[in-house]
């Protein structure tokens, strides 16, 4: 219809001119400048802040943005339609504009980060209720948030539901729908498994189809499997339990430093004859500046006791160094089984081996030795579902922790997905290495659920780096399927 008008415009005659309109542009048209290359903006500028709720008033109505831009100032270019949010040059956000007055327009994607350390306010929130009617949360996300929140619980299953909605970022929605049905039908109930089923969507659409007569068949005689791979060299035992075994002597008079002031950098002053309570108040400040925590707690207790036994100078000097050594490793096994990332706490004296009969206990026994990783060979433990084998796969990885190797424990999904966003990010050497500096990876269900193509490949290839900075051997269950 514009068109029309203008063509009509083209034939009239201002005023009484010989000369149409059209005939006229075209004289003209070669003495006009050319149109500039770069874009022109045709919307309006505005620079809000964010304020506390992570969103920008813009005209009378309030949009959201990323809620890490809390407290600063944006750019909002507003046209007809739609408006665009910049931090310092970077899209950050884009909204349809909003006709109505006093309106918000809020996205489920920009409150991911703080929802994940509260999930409480997820169900009831408004963004939730916008992401529905905008089709972003869809039925198979509710049905899969309910099953989650029967197998972990109200706010773990919430949590697991938000950690799916983050893979949206860097996956299609299309394709994470597809991975949430498929880890709904499998009963797979972790946002590991979504991003594997996803990555699997997302490859049957670039891939075709093999033939399914030579796909291998899955069928009830596959088990998962627990992989245990030893991943450093033997002979640092030593440096695993933190413990030098050459003395140092001890420097000469003549060469210890002094300080400024003429006196030695670090001193206490020494007297004869202290009260009870000018020696407690002198031990526990030289325990203090020498690091002897378990010394400081304990050493009246054993000095009562020594004055009780009559024990020597001798006797009661290594009962204290002793108590302080005991209590050093102790922790130190602590911590090993903190960053080793155990789900839950196992031990084999918790194992009820009659309800397995197959498992021998004194093979069982043997392994708890780690002897079998001090040798740098892999272990798999095979079996139904319901057997043991993850309450044996950790029990196993603590053991190994409180004699001092570094242990790391992984379920399968979770580590093919953080390899593959390695891969994305340019950062896959990193995180093999970060990988391959434990003495001893435990991977869990490892074959509870299909891998895709370039995830299996990646964690092939961690496997095989373990594999060959050891030397070789396996230890095979009892059972009769292998995998």
């Amino acid at each position: 219809m514009v068109e029309q008008w203008d063509r009509q415009d083209d034939a009239c005659r201002i005023g009484s001119r010989s000369r149409t309109i059209a005939e006229d542009f075209t004289l003209e048209q070669p003495l006009l400048m050319p149109l500039p290359e770069e874009p022109f903006e045709t919307g309006r500028l505005f620079t809000p802040r964010v304020d506390r709720y992570g969103q920008i008033p813009v005209r009378t109505n309030r949009y959201s943005v990323p809620i890490r831009l809390i407290g600063k100032r944006v750019r909002v270019i507003l046209h007809t339609s739609h408006l665009v949010v910049y931090d310092q040059n970077v899209d950050v956000a884009r909204h349809e504009r909003l006709i109505a007055k006093g309106a918000v327009r809020l996205e489920l994607d920009h409150y991911l980060e703080v929802l994940v350390r509260k999930p409480g306010a997820f169900p009831g929130s408004t963004a939730l209720e916008q992401a529905r009617s905008a089709g972003k949360s869809t039925p198979v996300h509710d049905a899969w948030w309910t099953q989650a929140m029967k197998i972990h619980g109200e706010r773990d299953g919430t949590r697991a539901l938000i950690e799916v909605l983050l893979l949206g970022r860097h996956m299609s929605h299309e394709h994470v729908v597809a991975g949430l049905a498929s880890a709904l039908r499998a009963g797979a109930m972790t946002a590991d498994a979504v991003a594997l089923e996803a990555r699997k969507a997302a490859q049957a659409e670039t891939e075709p189809v093999p033939d399914a007569r030579a796909r291998p068949a899955v069928g009830n005689g596959d088990v998962p499997a627990r992989v245990a791979a030893r991943a450093s060299s033997a002979g640092h035992q030593a440096a695993a339990l933190g413990v030098s075994l050459r003395p140092i002597a001890p420097t000469p008079p003549h060469q210890r430093q002094r300080s400024p002031w003429g006196r030695s950098a670090v001193t206490m002053p020494r007297q004869r004859g202290l009260t009870e309570q000018a020696a407690y108040a002198a031990i526990d400040s030289a325990c203090r500046l020498l690091r002897l925590p378990s010394i400081r707690n304990e050493f009246s207790d054993i000095a009562d006791r020594a004055i009780k036994d009559q024990m020597s100078y001798r006797g009661f000097l290594a009962e204290l160094l002793m108590a302080e050594c005991d209590d050093r490793a102790r922790r130190r096994s602590e911590r090993r089984i903190k960053a080793a990332g155990f789900p839950r706490e196992k031990s084999l004296r918790a194992f009820d081996f009659d309800a397995n009969p197959n498992i021998d206990a004194a093979t069982i026994h043997t392994l708890a030795s780690c002897e079998w990783t001090k040798k740098s060979q892999p272990l798999c433990l095979i079996g139904d579902s319901g057997t043991g084998k993850s309450h044996m796969l950790i029990a196993l990885g603590t053991e190994a922790a409180m004699k001092g190797y570094r242990v790391r424990y992984t379920l399968a999904t979770k580590l093919v997905n953080e390899l593959v966003e390695a891969a994305d990010e340019k950062q896959l050497n990193k995180t093999s290495a970060r990988y391959g500096r434990v003495d001893l990876l435990c991977i869990d269900e490892l074959g509870y659920m299909e891998l895709d193509r370039r995830g299996a490949g990646l964690l092939f290839q961690v496997l095989m780096q373990a594999y060959t900075r050891t030397c070789t051997g396996r230890y095979e269950s009892q059972c009769t399927t292998l995998i």
